[in-house]
């Protein structure tokens, strides 16, 4: 069986702590070297160029959203479907209406029907994401998710190099 090569951890903070030649990451748009007292900017980089944490919390945000709308328009049918009946027992029972009446409650009746069938078109089309989306334990990870990537990017953006060879030791020289 073939030894592992690899450096443990130890091994390799040993390595850069001894080691003077340092490259630092100052900012997530800039990385700094320092080889014994010189520095200097050498190149920009851009990080998360997916913007990882606001996609995350906009894919939150519509979770969100998809659960509230969908259980809105459920209490917005439930509440047509009542004043549907209102409507229909005030033309069943009423002794006699007037042609103002009978127009002022099929217009009512019609605006409250549109509205129901709006709700219910919109939650076939809602349904099969709130199926998956009512699930807490997705949400519970992505904010977890965003933690870990929070945290992630603040190592990244904090982060700092020390050379373990001797490949920069003229690089001081130069200038």
């Amino acid at each position: 069986m073939a030894k592992d090569r690899r450096l443990t951890q130890k091994q390799i903070d040993r390595l850069l702590a001894n080691n003077p030649h340092k490259i630092e990451l100052e900012t997530t748009e800039q990385i700094k070297i320092e080889p014994k007292g010189m520095s200097f900017v050498s190149a920009n980089k851009e990080y998360d160029t997916l913007n990882s944490i606001d996609r995350i919390k906009e894919f939150c945000d519509f979770i969100r959203d998809v659960n509230s709308r969908y259980e809105e328009n459920i209490r917005q049918q439930e509440e047509a479907e009542l004043m549907e009946n209102d409507i229909r027992h005030c033309i069943e029972l009423a002794p006699k209406l007037t042609e103002k009446e009978k127009k002022y409650l099929y217009t009512k009746l019609t605006e409250i029907l549109q509205t129901r069938r709006a709700c219910k078109s919109e939650n076939e089309i809602l349904q099969p994401l709130y199926s998956y989306f009512s699930d807490k334990i997705l949400l519970n990870k992505l904010s977890q998710i965003q933690g870990i990537v929070d945290n992630i990017k603040d190592v990244v953006s904090n982060r700092t190099y020390s050379c373990r060879t001797s490949v920069l030791d003229d690089f001081k020289n130069i200038t």
